[in-house]
């Protein structure tokens, strides 16, 4: 059991974030969520996080310009960060690879994949695919019942 972990999530879409907290909180870590890119960066470095859940597109600083702060505050001790975007086009992909995201994911977001990937994470496994990003596609949505 994950008990204790930290995870910080992400997203500025309140629907999205609750769903995303409520599962890894039934799952035993402790989450802290934040609704963009300001808050995030003010959270992440007040708590002992391990893993940032990160949508793409928000306000402040979006996604990307978080990844790369957090890469640049934590050089000796890389976070991990899982992006969770409904952003599929290459330029998002490449530049979340250029500043060395983790994981990607696509909402709408499969809890069962969501908590595979950040079992994996959370294990320190960063194995990536041939393309440079260890991505699953997700093909079916969130439906309330998931909780």
């Amino acid at each position: 059991m994950p008990e204790g972990r930290r995870i910080l999530v992400v997203d500025d879409d309140p629907a999205s974030c609750e769903l995303v907290a409520y599962f890894l909180k039934s799952r035993g870590y402790r989450v802290a969520v934040a609704p963009d890119g300001d808050r995030a960066l003010n959270v992440h470095m007040e708590n002992d996080i391990e893993l940032v859940i990160l949508d793409v597109h928000m306000p402040t600083h979006d996604g990307i310009q978080v990844l790369a702060m957090i890469r640049e505050r934590h050089r000796k001790q890389p976070i991990k960060v899982l992006a969770l975007t409904g952003d599929e086009s290459v330029d998002v992909r490449a530049s979340l690879e250029r500043e060395g995201i983790n994981g990607y994911l696509t909402k709408p977001v499969n809890l069962e994949s969501l908590g595979e990937e950040v079992a994996r994470l959370m294990a320190g496994h960063t194995d990536q695919h041939h393309d440079g990003l260890y991505r699953r596609s997700l093909d079916r949505p969130v439906h309330r019942h998931d909780w």
